[in-house]
């Protein structure tokens, strides 16, 4: 007998997965959708559960996994679906509009697909790619019009579909004519963390279905799923922020060294000191530049610890509570009792926000130091 899971991609979004079945099994299946929600939280992993679902030959609640669908379903190797998402610009365009690559990074390309069939909340990612390309979305009418005597649905996934819209928006403008004018038996399904980047002509052809992120119990069992040590889960879940990407960040890293790295930017950011702020300052300014990834996930980080902190002194429940952490929010609670830390964290948010408006990275964050000390004393 199969034990069930606890952390399935049907529990964790199960109100959208209701939804779409249902569509399924009603057979009144629309020509496109739009899966939108926050990083992580699991739209890509539902889109191909649904594509798997469309054409599984023993329609229940859930795609079989056995039928000779649902095994090729399995690899991502299935030949009603179209997988679109950003890659690199080829150095050699062709006459035909085809797609060319060398074969390290159509080697990249082929590892990267096998990747996420075997982990669906795996993100792909190609080196140097950073919109979905025309040629890609041209390549579409070829495999979409021709016709095939197999039963069953076509299916177009395009992840990071706001991509679509870099530049002169020329993918996006293609992919528009097939929204107009889809052809019979085929569903595209864009999916993007920012839909506010699609333009309003394709979004209001597409039925959107909006994802929540993550929950924590959903989080925790997913790491409990993978054998993570018991007293490492409550930090990971806790910095996941119900993102399962940087869940399996924090799986990859130290941390020991996490721990002394929040400990060390909190230390710095309530202290009077000068050199303390100085140092902050040159550290964050120049990640900016270096590693902009890294400077949102420690502010993220610093987010996260100060609304748990929020959390432990109105005596309200947080993950991060059973772990090293709380002895620290302790000591602040105690050294700054009339503190205001939801304008603390709203000035930390606004300032992660700001570093790609090429702000004058050392003067915002010198400016946000004297705001958190300005609430921290209140």
């Amino acid at each position: 007998m199969v034990t069930k899971k606890m952390s399935e991609i049907y529990d964790a979004q199960s109100r959208a997965w209701n939804f779409l079945s249902k569509i399924v099994v009603s057979s009144r299946i629309g020509s496109s959708y739009l899966f939108s929600g926050p990083e992580g939280c699991g739209k890509e992993a539902l889109s191909i559960k649904f594509f798997q679902f469309l054409n599984c030959e023993k329609r229940v609640e859930k795609p079989c996994n056995n039928c000779p669908s649902c095994r090729k379903s399995l690899k991502l190797q299935h030949e009603k679906l179209n997988l679109i998402f950003p890659l690199p610009t080829p150095k050699k365009p062709t006459k035909d509009n085809s797609i060319f690559f060398d074969s390290k990074t159509s080697d990249t390309i082929q590892e990267e697909i096998s990747a996420k069939a075997k982990n669906l909340f795996h993100k792909i990612k190609i080196p140097k790619s950073n919109r979905i390309l025309i040629q890609s979305v041209r390549n579409l009418r070829k495999s979409l019009y021709f016709k095939s005597n197999q039963n069953g649905r076509k299916v177009v996934l395009i992840f990071d579909a706001h991509l679509l819209s870099v530049g002169q928006g020329e993918s996006a403008n293609a992919l528009l004519k097939l929204l107009e004018e889809p052809p019979n038996q085929t569903t595209l399904i864009l999916v993007t963390d920012n839909s506010s980047l699609l333009p309003p002509t394709i979004k209001s052809r597409c039925q959107e279905i909006s994802f929540p992120k993550l929950d924590e119990s959903f989080i925790i069992n997913w790491l409990k799923d993978k054998r993570i040590k018991e007293s490492h889960i409550p930090l990971i879940a806790g910095l996941s922020g119900g993102n399962i990407y940087q869940t399996e960040f924090l799986i990859s890293q130290s941390l020991d060294k996490l721990l002394l790295e929040l400990s060390e930017l909190v230390k710095n950011i309530s202290s009077k000191n000068s050199h303390a702020w100085r140092k902050f300052s040159q550290i964050y300014s120049k990640m900016v530049i270096q590693d902009y990834k890294l400077f949102l996930f420690h502010f993220f980080m610093l987010k996260t610890w100060f609304n748990s902190l929020s959390r432990l002194r109105k005596n309200l429940d947080h993950v991060l509570h059973n772990t090293p952490l709380k002895l620290g929010m302790e000591r602040l609670i105690k050294k700054f009792p009339n503190a205001d830390y939801s304008s603390i964290i709203f000035e930390i948010e606004r300032t992660s926000l700001s570093a790609p408006k090429h702000f004058h990275m050392p003067l915002e964050l010198t400016n946000l130091l004297i705001k958190i000390k300005k609430n921290l004393n209140k």
